[in-house]
């Protein structure tokens, strides 16, 4: 589990990447999507696990 200063710090370095790189974040919205279908059909979205996943791969990236 990530501490507090940890997700901080893996929150920066996705920000930093989204405003250097945005067009590395355009299916966001497609996940934005698939998520209000989800939610809308009565399923669990899948888009925490993912976003967790990718927080704590972040983390490791920067040594977090």
């Amino acid at each position: 589990m990530l501490t507090h200063s940890q997700t901080v710090a893996a929150f920066n370095e996705w920000m930093r990447r989204f405003t250097e790189e945005p067009e590395r974040f355009e299916g966001e919205f497609k996940s934005a999507k698939k998520f209000l279908a989800d939610t809308a059909a009565g399923r669990e979205p899948t888009y925490g696990e993912t976003s967790a996943a990718y927080l704590q791969q972040l983390a490791s990236e920067i040594g977090q």
